[in-house]
C-alpha cells in the first residue's frame, strides 16, 4: 500500500466514523502537520476522496466534509431502489447453496461488527451484502450500479449518525431478505428489499432531522446565554 493510500483510509476511515462531522474543513497544511506526510501523496488522498464524494470543494476552494442534502439523498435511494429491487428478484431466482451460505456470513460478521461498535466495518460489510446481491442477479450492470451507489449510500449513513445501535433493525431486514431468497420467492425477496432501503431511507432522514434541531436549540440558546452572562455583569458591578 502506498502513503497516498493510507492517507486516503485513514481519513476516509474518520468521516466514516463520524470523527469529521458535516461541513469540517480540511485544510492541506494542517493535515500535513497532523499526519505527518508530505503534500504531494496527501493531494493524490484528497482527490480519490472528493472524487468519491467524500469531501467537496466549496467556493472559497476549501475541502470539506459534505452537508447531507436531503433531495440527493432521496434521489440517490430511488435510484438505488429501482435496481436493488429488480437485482433481488433476479437473485432469489439465481441462488445456489453456495450464495445463501455466504450471504449468511455477510450477515454474522455484520453482527460482530455492530458488536464490536466497529462502524467502519458495518459499513463495509453492509456494502458487501449488498454487492454480492447484485453479483448473483447476473447482470454485471446491476452489480456495478449498486457498488458505485454503495459508496455514497456508506457517506450518508455515517454523517446521518445511523451506523450505531440501529443497524440491529437492518440486519433483521438482511434476515428477511436472505429468508426469501431462502424460499426461492424473488415477489416476496423485491418486498423484503424495499422494505429495507425505506427504512434505511427514514432512518436517514429522522437522524438528520434530529441534528438540524439540536443545531437549532442551540443557535438559539447562545443569543439567551449571551443575555444572562451581560446581565451577571451588570450586577457584579
Amino acid at each position: 500500500m502506498s502513503l497516498a493510500d493510507d492517507i486516503y483510509y485513514t481519513l476516509r476511515n474518520r468521516i466514516l466514523r463520524g470523527e469529521l462531522p458535516p461541513g469540517t474543513a480540511l485544510r492541506e497544511e494542517y493535515l500535513s502537520e497532523e499526519l505527518r506526510v508530505s503534500r504531494t501523496p496527501l493531494r493524490k488522498a484528497l482527490t480519490q476522496l472528493t472524487a468519491e464524494g467524500y469531501l467537496v470543494k466549496g467556493r472559497d476552494r476549501t475541502l470539506r466534509i459534505p452537508q447531507i442534502s436531503e433531495s440527493e439523498l432521496i434521489d440517490t435511494l430511488e435510484a438505488r431502489k429501482l435496481v436493488e429491487i429488480a437485482s433481488v428478484q433476479k437473485a432469489a431466482l439465481r441462488a445456489a447453496a453456495e450464495d445463501m451460505e455466504r450471504l449468511e456470513h455477510f450477515i454474522w460478521d455484520e453482527e460482530e461488527a455492530m458488536k464490536m461498535h466497529d462502524s467502519v466495518l458495518v459499513s463495509s460489510i453492509d456494502r458487501m451484502f449488498h454487492n454480492y446481491l447484485g453479483q448473483m442477479s447476473g447482470n454485471g450492470v446491476f452489480y456495478d450500479f449498486i457498488g458505485q451507489l454503495g459508496y455514497k449510500v456508506s457517506l450518508f449513513l455515517a454523517l446521518s449518525d445511523t451506523l450505531g445501535d440501529v443497524i440491529s433493525e437492518a440486519l433483521k431486514e438482511h434476515r428477511g431478505i436472505l429468508q426469501a431468497i431462502k424460499l426461492k420467492m424473488p415477489d416476496s425477496a423485491a418486498a423484503a428489499m424495499k422494505a429495507h432501503l425505506d427504512n434505511v431511507e427514514r432512518r436517514i432522514l429522522e437522524s438528520v432531522k434530529r441534528r438540524e434541531e439540536r443545531r437549532e436549540s442551540v443557535a438559539e440558546a447562545l443569543p439567551r446565554q449571551k443575555r444572562r452572562n451581560k446581565r451577571r455583569a451588570a450586577k457584579a458591578k
